[in-house]
């Protein structure tokens, strides 16, 4: 308000055309006033452009060390938040990265129990199949076993019928003939051909040594059978055994999944704990960060709208300061030009 005061007093005394001075500056330069000469007055307003000058000066400098105490503030709170920042970043990202790891192991854990169900379910159904396939080798093994007993009998009665023959060197064509028959219903189970064949081409003259060799044969077919069943008897106890132990194998297998299962069930959900605490801390991380990084940006912005007034009223003091430079120096010319006139007029 000064300043205008000021700058509209000396406008009014300074309104001339080219070379021609107001009057009344003139006569404030030549005559004085109650309140003291004219150039007291003038010289009054001039002190108070002065005083306006200085004190935008001073505001300047004030205003300048106020905004470098508060810049230095600023940008010591921006670094202490830009460190917060990365700390909490880097928080955030191995929060994250444990985040994975739970899930990762989630994944596995859930891939094994799904594996371990499907081998359970796998050898419950080998062992359901490895029963029937057991009674039915159980079942094969009874009925090959009856037929070699059988064939073994009939054979036996056939040795001891052709011993008491030998011994009375006499067999009927007619008693060969039977011989064949009941021998043929074991075709199948040894190779008795040629003991057929030796009784066919038999004849009655021939008993003797017909018979002895027939007895031969049979006793060889009689060992041949107990070798047979023999063999098949153990065969069926290898068997009965690998069963057995596969059956038990299979058994311990069970057991030993379902537990790894209970277990491996048990640090699932332990799991999925840690991942609803992971998930928490990463949340909370995640809105730190952002708390911090929405404060350094108030900050941020808060110092340049500080600045911006900052510089806006430097500059106006600065353009205020130029006006009255101006003012004064237009003044001390104006005087000097006005004295010289008067001079001149003799006044």
């Amino acid at each position: 308000m000064r300043l205008l005061i000021g700058l509209a007093f000396i406008t009014i005394i300074f309104c001339q055309q080219q070379h021609k001075f107001n009057p009344e500056f003139l006569n404030l330069i030549s005559t004085g006033t109650g309140l003291g000469t004219a150039r007291d007055a003038i010289q009054a307003v001039l002190q108070l452009l002065e005083d306006l000058k200085n004190a935008n000066e001073e505001l300047d400098r004030k205003a300048d060390k106020a905004f470098q105490e508060y810049e230095g503030g600023v940008l010591n709170d921006c670094a202490a938040f830009t460190g917060i920042m990365k700390e909490n970043n880097e928080s955030l990202q191995k929060n994250s990265e444990d985040l994975e790891a739970v899930d990762d192991k989630i994944a596995q854990t859930t891939d094994y129990l799904n594996w371990n169900e499907k081998r359970r379910k796998s050898n419950d159904m080998k062992l359901e199949d490895l029963a029937e396939q057991r009674c039915e080798a159980n079942s094969l093994f009874i009925d090959a076993l009856r037929d070699y007993r059988e064939a073994l009998n009939v054979l036996e009665w056939v040795n001891g019928d052709l011993q008491l023959k030998e011994q009375n060197a006499f067999l009927q064509k007619e008693e060969t003939q039977e011989y064949t028959s009941k021998l043929a219903l074991y075709t199948n189970m040894v190779d008795h051909k040629e003991v057929f064949s030796q009784v066919e081409v038999s004849q009655e003259d021939q008993a003797a040594q017909v018979v002895s060799e027939i007895v031969g044969k049979v006793q060889g077919l009689i060992s041949k059978i107990q070798e047979h069943i023999k063999t098949l008897e153990e065969q069926e106890i290898t068997s009965a055994n690998d069963f057995v132990d596969y059956r038990r194998n299979l058994l311990n297998e069970q057991v030993l999944l379902k537990q790894e299962y209970d277990s491996r069930l048990k640090f699932l959900n332990s799991l999925e704990d840690d991942k609803e605490l992971a998930q928490d801390v990463v949340s909370q991380c995640d809105k730190i960060l952002g708390n911090t990084q929405r404060i350094l940006q108030q900050t941020q912005n808060a110092y340049n709208q500080q600045k911006a007034k900052y510089v806006m009223e430097k500059q106006k003091r600065h353009e205020e300061n130029q006006i009255i430079i101006e003012i004064t120096m237009l003044y001390h010319q104006k005087v000097a030009q006005a004295e010289e006139f008067l001079q001149k007029k003799g006044v």
